[in-house]
Order: structure tokens, then C-alpha cells, then sequence
């Protein structure tokens, strides 16, 4: 299956890089890009899967399928990032998550425009272009580098910066660079030390979270607890970071007055 996944992943990310700077880009709702791109990348991954794991669920960001009795279920975030890719920024991730039960058995995010390949299989480790990544060594919330998020909902957009402003005030710095699944890979790579993303689809971070894991991080919700990669609707609040001063981000997150209960995005 590893080889699969990446060749298939490797192959979508060739179409998304043929309809850069070219793609249509329209709007499934207020700030909400979808493109050409996010559609065809989707549709060849499905299309692959259907080929060779027929019988396996499938859970992507643009399509509905219909459900079968698998203990297999593929969650595609076909273009993560898509307001950056309709910008031709380099922050733009394919990122593909495949549950067994209700573990996350492999994780890949790819991103085509530095290809950069972050790859990780349940008790083997998280890999960059092949080679072993390990989380960051920073040991205290003051060093470390958060990445987070503005909500793109009006109404939470005060929350977010409620957030933001915490975390640039406690920690060293805060980023947000608009890609779920990118930035928990950026976590796993210790090129960030932590992550705090709120109410996000499954797609958003079923390959991001088993990178840290196998990178030797730690990932949980805001009550430090684990859980399972859901449903199509079932959304998540994130708090990733390289285990070392878990408790602190954990703390700070419920230390602010913000919604943690409605969407965000």
C-alpha cells in the first residue's frame, strides 16, 4: 500500500502543478476557494483508489461516496491551501490519511511546488523526502514557534485574533501559512514546535497528526485528550506539538474566552 499511496499522491500533484496560475477558481461559499484543480487532483486520487482497494470509504473535502463496511477510510484533502494555491504560493499540500478501525495507519501531505514529500506509516517513523524527521527539541512555550490560524467566519475572526495575540504573547512566535496538513507536517519536521488549529475538517488533519506522532510529537484536543479521525461532518480543535511543553499550549488554549464549539472556517 505505501508504494501506492505515494506513487498516486506523487501523480495528483503533477495535475495540480499543470493547473497552476491557470486554474478557475469559484467560491462554495463567502471566502471558501475552490478550483479546477481541487475538483480533477480529487477525482484522479478516487478514481485510483476505486481501482485498486474497491471496496475501501472514501472521505473527501469536494465529493460525497457512498459508504461501505470497510475498516479502511481514505480522507483526501486534494489541494490544502486552496487560497494560496489560486495564488501560486508555494504553500499548498496534497494531503491523503488512511484509517484501519480507528487508527491512522499511514499519513502522506505533498507539496509539489518544492517537492517536498512527508510521508509516515503507523510505527515506522515520519519520513521527509525519505529521510527520518523528528520533532523539534524547544522545551518551553516562550521558545517556540506556534503555527495557528485566522478564522475565515466573520464572527470568529475576533476569536482568532484573540488567539493569535495569546500566543505571540506567551510564545515566541506565532504563524499562520493557511494549510492545516502542511503546517502539522511543518511540526513534525521541527521546523515549527507546536499547533494550535480550531474546528477542522478530518481531511485537514488525518495526515498531519500520525506525522507528529511517528516524528515524536504529541497531538490531542484542547482537553489534552486523544481521539478519533471522525465522519465527513465531525470537526476537531487541534493542539499538536513536539511533547515537550504540551501542557503549556494546552493551558493557554483554555485560558482564553473564545468559541471552541462552532466553525471557524
Amino acid at each position: 500500500m505505501k508504494e501506492f499511496i505515494i506513487n498516486t499522491v506523487k501523480e495528483a500533484g503533477k495535475i495540480a502543478m499543470d493547473y497552476l496560475g491557470n486554474a478557475k477558481i469559484s467560491m462554495k461559499k463567502p471566502k471558501d476557494f475552490v478550483t479546477e484543480a481541487d475538483i480533477a487532483v480529487e477525482k484522479f486520487i478516487v478514481s485510483k483508489i476505486k481501482e485498486t482497494y474497491p471496496n475501501h470509504n472514501i472521505i473527501g473535502e469536494e465529493e460525497d461516496y457512498e459508504k461501505t463496511n470497510s475498516d479502511f477510510t481514505w480522507y483526501i484533502d486534494p489541494i490544502d491551501g486552496t487560497a494560496n494555491y489560486a495564488h501560486a504560493d508555494i504553500h499548498f499540500a496534497i494531503s491523503v490519511g488512511i484509517k484501519k478501525g480507528n487508527e491512522i495507519e499511514y499519513g502522506i501531505v505533498y507539496l509539489p511546488m518544492i517537492n517536498e514529500l512527508y510521508f509516515a506509516q503507523k510505527n515506522q517513523g515520519a519520513f521527509l523526502n525519505g529521510e527520518k524527521i523528528q520533532v523539534s527539541k524547544i522545551d518551553n512555550l516562550k521558545s517556540a514557534v506556534i503555527q495557528s490560524g485566522i478564522s475565515t467566519q466573520e464572527s470568529k475572526i475576533d476569536d482568532s485574533l484573540k488567539l493569535i495575540k495569546e500566543l505571540s504573547t506567551k510564545a515566541c512566535r506565532a504563524r499562520d501559512l493557511g494549510f492545516c496538513a502542511g503546517q502539522l507536517a511543518f511540526v513534525a519536521a521541527g521546523r515549527s514546535d507546536g499547533l494550535v488549529k480550531i474546528q477542522q475538517h478530518p481531511w485537514d488533519y488525518a495526515a498531519g497528526i500520525l506525522l507528529i506522532t511517528e516524528a515524536g510529537g504529541k497531538v490531542t484536543d484542547e482537553n489534552n485528550k486523544d481521539f478519533i479521525v471522525g465522519d465527513k461532518n465531525s470537526m476537531q480543535n487541534i493542539i499538536a506539538s513536539n511533547n515537550l511543553f504540551h501542557d503549556q499550549l494546552i493551558d493557554l488554549v483554555n485560558n482564553i474566552n473564545i468559541d471552541m464549539d462552532n466553525p471557524w472556517w
